[in-house]
């Protein structure tokens, strides 16, 4: 009996009808400012409501199928990213066994880098444009929108937790009834998140997004046909006589334990 409660609870739970309706009640309750917000930029309780609500209603089962990549145009800037997998990281999405495809809308320009990483998906859009949730010099250094205590506090605790800074109005949406056909297909097609299978829309022509917490790396991933063929001129013969990006490529791929891989998931090289 209690397996049915559970399963009935979740049927409940994941789904975007609830996902709008908790952002409509924190609309409604001041979370996204004290004036009528018709849309925009969004301020910090605004940001935790819809991480807050995305995180009740989340498929998050079906979400950690999905395979995260967090891009880069500078390997060295990896390394900054060793030991730092309590921080929230950006990354774009693809569905299991999809190339990382660097042609695609879906991906950066050839010649970059990527950390393939898995971990909880605390907030995803189909269109990174939805989400905005800035870079690390909005939430730690001189210029963060927190104080010295609060950066320091964030980055003891859970680590640094991004935001998104814009939304649409959600405050008439509890109006929408949950069970009715076209209240049901009105909210997935018109909400640019990413809870479920359902609202998952690789059609749409810009980058998506997920924020992804309590990471770990799974691999390296280069993109460039240049680079691959580096990668793989060096592992057929010996790593240690690589030089300048090369070398930083296969110290980042040894530190972190885990191999390099080409946009089509080949394994080109595996740390010893």
């Amino acid at each position: 009996m209690s397996l049915l409660r559970e399963y009935i609870r979740a049927l409940l739970t994941e789904d975007p009808m609830g996902f709008v309706h908790d952002l409509a009640a924190a609309t409604q309750g001041g979370e996204f400012g004290e004036e009528e917000f018709i849309g925009g930029d969004i301020g910090i309780d605004a940001g935790r409501a819809i991480k807050r609500a995305f995180n009740v209603n989340a498929d998050h089962q079906w979400l950690s199928t999905l395979d995260t990549v967090h891009w880069t145009a500078d390997v060295y800037n990896l390394e900054g990213l060793i030991g730092r997998g309590k921080d929230e990281l950006s990354a774009t999405m693809s569905l299991p066994g999809d190339a990382f495809d660097p042609t695609s809308a879906q991906w950066p320009p050839s010649g970059e880098y990527g950390l393939w990483i898995k971990g909880r998906i605390t907030l995803a859009t189909n269109d990174q444009d939805s989400l905005y949730s800035y870079s690390y010099s909005s939430y730690v250094g001189d210029f963060a929108m927190f104080t010295p205590e609060e950066q320091e506090q964030r980055a003891r605790s859970s680590g640094v937790n991004k935001l998104p800074s814009v939304s649409k109005d959600y405050s008439r949406y509890d109006r929408l009834k949950r069970g009715n056909e076209y209240a049901e297909k009105t909210v997935r097609e018109n909400i640019p998140y990413v809870l479920d299978q359902s609202t998952w829309d690789p059609s749409v022509d810009e980058p998506n997004e997920a924020l992804v917490d309590n990471w770990k790396a799974v691999g390296i991933v280069v993109t460039g046909r240049d680079i691959i063929e580096a990668v793989q001129h060096y592992a057929d013969s010996d790593p240690s006589q690589a030089i300048g990006v090369m070398k930083e490529l296969f110290k980042v791929s040894t530190d972190f334990g885990v191999p390099i891989f080409d946009t089509d998931r080949n394994e080109l090289w595996r740390p010893e």
